[in-house]
């Protein structure tokens, strides 16, 4: 009871401490020069732009959203990231002009391929975390998962990394992608191949594929309770669906069915638990549950009704379906209904150079054929999900490897023998260093997690002789930190708070750091321990340990989560027990936040 009173209180410290520490330069007034700031949130829906910014080139591809802002590639090569206020955020320049292939995440992070193959990931200040040689262009868009691992398509290859950059696994699918893959409504990879396979790519490289008679132009998933469907739309109009069994056998978990014809053939579709909603080439968008009943049919701007071409190319349509409802966007309009069919509101536009994108506040953003992007306000219904304090809304869905299902050796009492402990390591150590960890890593990952955190609910463990000693410990966290999954991050700031020894405290520190992500900011919570006057682990290396997953995490995430960060690290610099080179490091730690931006606000 009286570590939990302390432990709120330091969360109350650390809060105020936030607020009061902050440099003076963050709570500046806007400068003359900057254009005039906007606040989306209270301007009223119309048919003017709320803003408008020169790009000065031609765009490529979609606007991309994520963290309230919006990233774009042009022609001449620099990647461009605009708060939704309309604020520049920053420029990438990749020096070699960049495919119009971009992905982000949760936290911010943008990715990006240049016309050479080098995959790069950029942070929320436009500095560059990280980077790998694909060898090629990427052909399609990555996809990002649930726990931040990014799925990378190169012609017929497929990669899956870490959100720090670690290979998990690759594959060959034996055949080039040639629809456009999306993430569907379990976390899996799923396109089809021009050899007409439709396949399923889970996020531990599982393979499930089943031959198609044609080519489909659009997928929609649904998931119903347990009914796992992909609904192919064709060309034609006609369509047909997909189930996906998951206790069925190996290759065996993907079977055909029928599915009722479309009235004209599809240009774009979406799903959302038992319904999907497509955009058809005529304009109307109609309105559909997993069983294939059409629940309604409506006129977009796109129809002959309303004015429009009644031809819409499947390269110019984009749809959009969350609790606000489904939104039809084209290149000369969006069109939003209510689920129960109602029409909410029509907004056209001059022809845009690339599909434009809705964000969380109802605000679309369109790039021009004049080269400006403009930004208006087409809904005053904002999305009601769950936000985090430091990002966007979380992933719909989680992989589970935040608390894994018991491992295979969970019931081996030998697997506490040294020597067994040693043969795993290595054998878990050889499967991340391939970059073929693949569909062992569940399992891997639970038996790491189970002899790391042996103690957890064993009261009675013994410190003098426990079960993993501290320097194995330390090995096997470092592994699950390379592993790399956003959902381990509360496991490893649970053992920084609750296991005695320091050197295991900072190991958990580190892995967090090299993970790069803080789901919700707690672990900046765990480290305050080390302010209290009383803390028993006062050791220089554990700090600094903090200290560069502090900074680390800051990188990655980029404000607000830095802000936060170098409130902390300044309170570190001022520690009076840690010695004078520890304290100057962390200073030096701090200068190199400031040097990137890391310490201004978004704005």
């Amino acid at each position: 009871m009286k570590a939990n009173r302390f432990h709120k209180c330091w969360k109350l410290f650390f809060f105020i401490g936030s607020f009061f520490f902050l440099f003076p330069e963050n709570l500046q007034g806007q400068s003359p020069n900057e254009p005039q700031r906007v606040n989306p949130a209270s301007m009223q829906v119309g048919a003017a732009p709320i803003w408008t910014e020169n790009i000065g080139d031609q765009v490529l591809g979609q606007p991309f959203l994520q963290a309230e802002s919006a990233v774009i590639a042009t022609s001449r090569g620099p990647i461009l990231s605009f708060f939704r206020t309309g604020s520049s955020l920053w420029s990438f320049d990749p020096d070699i002009a960049a495919t119009p292939f971009i992905a982000r995440s949760v936290e911010g992070a943008t990715y990006i391929c240049d016309a050479e193959g080098t995959f790069r990931a950029i942070n929320r200040v436009g500095r560059e975390l990280w980077r790998v040689n694909l060898g090629r262009p990427i052909t399609h868009t990555p996809i990002v998962g649930w726990d931040g691992r990014i799925f990378i398509p190169v012609g017929s290859y497929l990669s899956c990394r870490t959100g720090a950059g670690n290979q998990l696994w690759s594959i060959d699918l034996g055949s080039p992608i040639a629809l456009d893959p999306i993430l569907d409504r379990i976390g899996s990879f799923v396109t089809v191949l021009q050899n007409r396979d439709f396949v399923k790519v889970s996020q531990f490289s599982t393979i499930d594929r089943i031959r198609l008679d044609q080519m489909p132009s659009v997928i929609a998933s649904m998931v119903d309770g347990n009914r796992k469907i992909y609904v192919l739309l064709y060309p034609n109009g006609a369509a047909e669906s997909i189930s996906f069994n998951e206790g069925a056998s190996s290759g065996n978990r993907l079977s055909r069915g029928s599915f009722p014809s479309l009235p004209a053939p599809p240009a774009a579709a979406i799903g959302r638990d038992g319904q999907f909603a497509v955009t058809l080439r005529d304009g109307r968008v109609q309105f559909m549950n997993i069983a294939g009943q059409v629940l309604w049919s409506g006129n977009s701007h796109e129809t002959t009704v309303e004015r429009g071409s009644a031809n819409v190319d499947h390269t110019r349509v984009a749809m959009v379906f969350d609790e606000r409802g489904i939104y039809s966007i084209t290149t000369r309009g969006i069109t939003g209904f209510a689920t129960d069919g109602r029409r909410r509101f029509i907004h056209r536009f001059e022809e845009a150079s690339s599909i434009p994108a809705l964000n969380d506040e109802g605000i679309l953003f369109v790039t021009g054929r004049d080269q400006t992007l403009r930004a208006y306000k087409v809904d005053s219904r904002p999305r009601t999900v769950p936000r985090s304090r430091y990002y966007g809304h979380m992933p719909e869905g989680s992989y589970g490897m935040g608390n894994p299902p018991p491992s295979p050796w969970s019931t081996d009492r030998w697997r506490w023998q040294p020597n067994e402990q040693i043969i795993m390591r290595d054998r878990i150590e050889e499967a991340i260093n391939s970059g073929q960890i693949g569909e062992r890593e569940p399992v891997y990952k639970a038996y790491l997690m189970e002899m790391v955190g042996f103690f957890l609910n064993d009261p009675h463990y013994s410190r003098v002789r426990p079960n993993v000693m501290p320097q194995m410990q330390i090995d096997l966290i470092h592994l699950l930190g390379r592993i790399g999954s956003r959902e381990t991050v509360p496991f490893l700031f649970n053992i920084f708070d609750r296991y005695h020894d320091s050197t295991v405290k900072a190991a958990a520190a580190q892995a967090i750091g090299n993970i790069g992500v803080d789901p919700y900011g707690n672990t900046f919570f765990s480290f305050n321990f080390l302010l209290a006057a009383d803390n028993p682990h006062r050791d220089p290396s554990l700090l600094m340990a903090a200290t560069r997953s502090i900074a680390a995490l800051s990188r990655f995430s980029g404000p607000p989560l830095s802000g936060d960060g170098i409130v902390l690290l300044r309170l570190f610099s001022n520690l009076t027990w840690a010695p004078g080179n520890i304290r100057n490091q962390i200073r030096l730690e701090l200068e190199g936040l400031f040097r990137e931006g890391l310490d201004q606000p978004m704005r």
